[in-house]
């Protein structure tokens, strides 16, 4: 199996037709068809059907793909590694967060970066844990920052928590369930999620379930940031969030915290990647700048008299 086999590959996926991958390519379409043809012939599967309307990945392909995406993302770090230590900041470093850790302190981390490095070219995507994830295996994403409710239990990839924070239940200003103790009480109501609550990195779904409590069979499942708040501040849904928003003047007029008797379990903010040990020079740099920041913020937090955040522990495990 050769790299110029597992770029026709990606680029016969990517631009849908052996004709349109040469051109991406720069190289004859005999020499795209020729290195498909090996690699099927090297691994007795079929991993294209190919019609008038283009080629198309069969089963055997797209499992092939993943990895061959993950190969050349890897070969790629391994240059910009290179051109680094070589005294060349170049390069790029692509990082996912979910929306409450693009809330936090690395926005202070990202800003010492670019100044440090502005020939960087720095790619931060919001998406969820299971997107994350799936970056992280195919090579696209560096790291992730990402927001849950105690400890993973997936050994695919590395884990290292960052802070605490406090969860906070919340409900628009004016809300009739707004002076309501009792969890069991709102999970009759609509409620609003960023996840579906059978999903591990739920933080919902994992709420409930650290509270032995039946989660609300009414969910509104919404994965934009400025929806999310569209929705909570003018709907009777329910929503979760970190203590964070609660400092800003926007979320401070719209919102009201919900003061339960059950004690909810703090927020665990954590850094996610393939291997700590294979991320880019570059790419590490960030880490450390957005360890820095994480580690100052959890100090403000404890001094202010809220929940401390622990100490940082790196273990090998996923979010």
């Amino acid at each position: 199996m050769k790299l110029h086999q597992l770029r026709s590959l990606i680029a016969v996926a990517e631009n849908g037709s052996i004709h349109e991958a040469s051109r991406a390519l720069h190289v004859t379409q005999p020499a795209v068809s020729k290195a498909l043809s090996d690699l099927e012939g090297e691994l007795g599967a079929p991993l294209f059907v190919r019609s008038a309307k283009g080629a198309q990945l069969t089963p055997y392909g797209q499992s092939l793909i993943r990895h061959a995406r993950a190969i050349e993302q890897e070969l790629r770090h391994a240059h910009e590694d290179i051109a680094t230590l070589l005294g060349i900041a170049r390069g790029t470093v692509t990082v996912g967060v979910t929306p409450v850790t693009s809330a936090g302190p690395f926005a202070e981390a990202l800003r010492q970066f670019s100044g440090a490095y502005p020939q960087v070219t720095v790619n931060v995507f919001e998406l969820r844990p299971a997107q994350i994830q799936e970056g992280l295996a195919d090579g696209s994403i560096d790291f992730g920052l990402v927001s849950r409710i105690g400890q993973p239990s997936d050994t695919r990839f590395y884990w290292e928590t960052l802070y605490t924070i406090a969860t906070t239940l919340a409900v628009r200003t004016g809300h009739p369930l707004r002076g309501s103790r009792s969890l069991r009480v709102l999970a009759q109501a609509a409620w609003l999620s960023w996840d579906a609550l059978d999903d591990s990195t739920s933080l919902i779904g994992t709420l409930f379930g650290s509270q032995g409590i039946q989660p609300p069979q009414s969910v509104l499942r919404c994965t934009s940031t400025s929806l999310y708040m569209e929705m909570a501040t003018t709907t009777d849904l329910i929503s979760l969030w970190s203590e964070l928003p609660f400092h800003t003047p926007p979320y401070k007029g719209q919102l009201r915290k919900i003061s339960l008797t059950e004690a909810l379990p703090d927020m665990t903010i954590g850094l996610i990647c393939r291997d700590i040990d294979l991320t880019t020079t570059i790419a590490t740099k960030l880490i450390g700048m957005t360890r820095a920041a994480c580690t100052k913020f959890a100090g403000i937090y404890h001094r202010a008299g809220a929940t401390p955040g622990r100490r940082a522990q790196a273990v090998k495990d996923g979010a």
